[in-house]
C-alpha cells in the first residue's frame, strides 16, 4: 500500500512529505558510501595521508602530495637532516600530512626551481653519484629504513625481531660486523635487496642509505620528476600487492576457503529443508517442542557454546579437520523455522493434486515444494555463505594448523601483526569483502524475492 494516494501527491503537503522522504533516503546513502569511500581510500593509502581519512586521495591530482608520499617511502619518519629548513612541528608524517599548504609550500621550493634545466642537469649528476655510491657502498655501513611490508616475502613472516637496531654502525667508527651471526646475515642480505631493487628499476633512491654520503635531497627530488607517477601507482597497489601475498600465497587459505563454503552451502541446502518440510508435510508430535527446541538454540550466543562444542569436537577426533568447520552450522534453527512456515503456507491442493498424479514424496519435494521456495532458499544459502566466509572464532578454535586457515584466520592473524600499518589492513578488509558483494550482486534479485514474499505472506 502507497503512502499518499495518487491525488495526495500534488498536494503542497504530499509534495513536503515526499520532499522529507527523498532527503532522509539521500543523507542516508550519503552515510553509507561516505565511510565506503573513506575505506577505498584509505586502503590506498600510506604512513603519509592515512590519517586524513579522506574519501579520495589528495595525491591523485596534487604533485605535492605526491612528492611527500615518495619521500615517505624511503623514511619511516620525516628526514628532517635532509630538509633542515622544513616547518619545526612537522615531526611525524601525520603531522605533515595535515598542513596541506605547508607541503604546497615546501614541495614547490624544492620542485620548481627544477623547471630550470641547468639547475636539474646540476641535480641529476648528484643523483647519479648518489645511486652509484648507494649500490657500491659496504653493506656493513648502511642504514635501513626499512617497511614492515617487504619483511614477510623476504622472510616468511612479519616478525622483524632481527631488524634490530644494535646492528646499525652509526656513529661507531671502530664497529667491526659480526662474523658467523646468522640473524646479522639475514639483516644484510635484507637491506642489500632494497639496493638490487633499486638497480633493477632505475631508480636513484632505496631504503637502504650510506651512512655518510651526500646527494641525498637531489637523489629524492630527481626521483620523483622521473619516476614519481610510476612509484605513486606501484605504492598505491603495495598494500594489496602484500594482502595478496599474504592471503592467497601463504598456506591453503584460499583452496580451504572455497571448499568450506561450498560444503556449507550444500549442506545447509540439504539438511535444513529437509527438517522443515518433515515437520511440515506430516504432523508428528511434539513439532511445536522440536521448533521451540531450535528456536532456543539463537538465545545462547557464540562465545557460550564454544567450550562445549570444542570438547565434543575434540573427543569426536575432528581437530583440524574440514569436518570441524562444516557439521557444526549444517543444521540451523532460524532456517528450519522460517522454511516451514513457508511450507506450511504453501497450498495443500497442491499436493493432493500430485498425490493423484502417482507423485512420491521425493518427487513432491524436489520438483513441486523445493522451485516454489527458490527466493527462501536462496536467503538462506547466502547467509550461510556469509557465516562460514566470515567465520574465524571458531575456526580458529578448531583447526589451529595453518595448513587448515581460513582466510577469515589469516585475515585476523594479519590485522594483528599489521595493526601498526592499518592501511594495509583496510586493503585486506576491501579485498575480502569482494566475494560477498558479488555474490549479493549476483542474486539480488533472488534474495529480494526471498525477503518479500514472506512479509507478504
Amino acid at each position: 500500500m502507497a503512502a499518499l494516494l495518487p491525488a495526495e501527491r500534488g498536494t503542497w503537503k504530499g509534495r513536503l512529505f515526499l520532499a522529507a522522504v527523498y532527503a532522509l533516503l539521500t543523507l542516508g546513502g550519503i552515510t553509507m558510501v561516505l565511510p565506503f569511500m573513506v575505506m577505498i581510500a584509505s586502503s590506498f593509502a600510506s604512513n603519509y595521508d592515512y590519517a586524513r581519512h579522506a574519501p579520495v586521495l589528495r595525491a591523485l591530482w596534487n604533485r605535492n602530495d605526491r612528492f611527500m608520499r615518495s619521500v615517505a617511502t624511503c623514511f619511516p619518519r620525516f628526514p628532517r637532516d635532509v630538509f633542515p629548513e622544513a616547518p619545526a612541528n612537522w615531526t611525524t608524517w601525520q603531522s605533515v600530512a595535515q598542513d596541506k599548504a605547508g607541503v604546497d609550500r615546501f614541495a614547490d621550493a624544492i620542485l620548481d626551481p627544477l623547471t630550470n634545466r641547468a639547475l636539474y642537469a646540476e641535480w641529476h649528476q648528484a643523483a647519479e653519484r648518489y645511486r652509484d655510491a648507494t649500490v657500491t657502498w659496504d653493506i656493513h655501513r648502511t642504514v635501513c629504513n626499512y617497511d614492515q611490508r617487504d619483511v614477510q616475502p623476504f622472510t616468511g613472516s612479519f616478525l622483524t625481531s632481527f631488524l634490530a637496531e644494535t646492528h646499525l654502525p652509526v656513529g661507531r667508527a671502530d664497529w667491526v660486523p659480526p662474523v658467523g651471526d646468522a640473524k646479522y646475515d639475514l639483516w644484510c642480505r635484507f637491506k642489500d635487496s632494497y639496493r638490487q631493487r633499486m638497480a633493477k628499476r632505475g631508480d636513484y633512491v632505496c631504503r637502504t642509505v650510506p651512512v655518510a654520503c651526500e646527494g641525498l635531497r637531489q637523489a629524492l627530488a630527481v626521483q620523483f620528476i622521473e619516476h614519481g607517477r610510476r612509484d605513486f601507482f606501484l605504492g598505491a597497489l603495495d598494500n594489496y600487492r602484500l594482502v595478496g601475498q599474504y592471503l592467497f600465497v601463504r598456506g591453503r587459505a584460499f583452496f580451504n576457503t572455497v571448499l568450506l563454503v561450498i560444503l556449507s552451502v550444500l549442506a545447509a541446502l540439504i539438511v535444513n529443508p529437509l527438517a522443515a518440510y518433515a515437520m511440515s508435510r506430516f504432523k508428528m508430535k511434539g513439532t511445536e517442542r522440536v521448533i521451540l527446541f531450535l528456536l532456543a538454540t539463537m538465545a545462547f550466543p557464540a562465545a557460550v557454546t564454544a567450550i562445549p562444542g570444542f570438547i565434543l569436537i575434540r573427543d569426536l577426533g575432528l581437530l583440524n579437520t574440514l569436518a570441524a568447520l562444516v557439521l557444526p552450522t549444517v543444521a540451523s534453527g532460524m532456517s528450519i523455522f522460517i522454511l516451514k512456515g513457508f511450507f506450511d503456507a504453501l497450498p495443500r491442493e497442491l499436493y493432493e493434486a500430485a498425490a493423484i498424479d502417482g507423485a512420491g514424496e521425493w518427487t513432491v519435494f524436489s520438483k513441486i515444494t523445493l522451485p516454489m521456495t527458490t527466493p527462501i532458499l536462496a536467503v538462506n544459502a547466502l547467509n550461510h555463505f556469509v557465516a562460514a566466509y566470515n567465520s574465524w572464532e571458531w575456526a580458529f578454535l578448531v583447526c589451529q594448523k595453518e595448513s587448515k586457515w581460513t582466510i577469515a584466520v589469516w585475515m585476523y592473524q594479519m590485522s594483528q601483526e599489521m595493526a601498526g600499518q592499518p592501511w594495509c589492513v583496510l586493503a585486506g578488509c576491501v579485498l575480502v569483502s569482494i566475494p560477498t558483494a558479488a555474490v549479493f550482486l549476483l542474486c539480488q534479485k533472488v534474495i529480494l524475492r526471498g525477503i518479500v514474499l514472506p512479509s507478504m505472506k
